[in-house]
């Protein structure tokens, strides 16, 4: 997890928006096919009918498509990336990023400054991707955060 002393989303949204270039974004359509698919090949493998050819045929179409976008997001990814690290340099003033992993029982701890942060994690699952994005007000005090399901969001791992 990190803990960074500037928005990472706005910065990339700011220079999208400077290019007029939205992040390619995969549609929830394929995304919610795919799972269908799944689902269905997994109900039919045992029988291996031809319904089970059709539904493969179907599942590496969409997964070339779904390759397609990951292929350009990393693209638009890459071009950003000049602008964005000028911009991160001069969020980031004389602070700088906090990182660490979790302990055993799913703990860290992070120091920080008092004033406005944003605590970034992610963590893969066996089928789906749960990524966190999170600001804070960070007191002289602690500040404690739980991540959960609840408040991150949840992307598929796609085949």
């Amino acid at each position: 997890m990190r803990l960074l002393p500037y928005d990472r989303q706005a910065i990339l949204d700011s220079i999208a928006a400077e290019r007029e270039e939205p992040e390619p974004v995969l549609p929830q359509d394929v995304i919610q096919r795919l799972r269908a698919i799944q689902a269905e090949e997994a109900r039919r493998a045992p029988g291996g009918d031809s319904a089970l050819a059709r539904l493969r045929a179907e599942r590496l179409a969409l997964t070339a498509r779904a390759d397609s976008f990951t292929k350009a997001r990393e693209a638009w990814l890459a071009d950003l990336r000049e602008p964005y690290e000028k911009a991160k340099q001069a969020a980031l003033g004389s602070d700088s990023e906090r990182a660490d992993t979790t302990d055993a029982s799913g703990r860290a701890e992070l120091e920080a400054g008092e004033g406005k942060w944003w605590l970034v994690a992610r963590y893969v699952l066996p089928e789906s991707v749960l990524e966190w994005e999170i600001p804070l007000a960070v007191r002289p005090d602690s500040t404690v955060v739980v991540l959960t399901r609840a408040n991150a969001r949840e992307t598929p791992l796609l085949p």
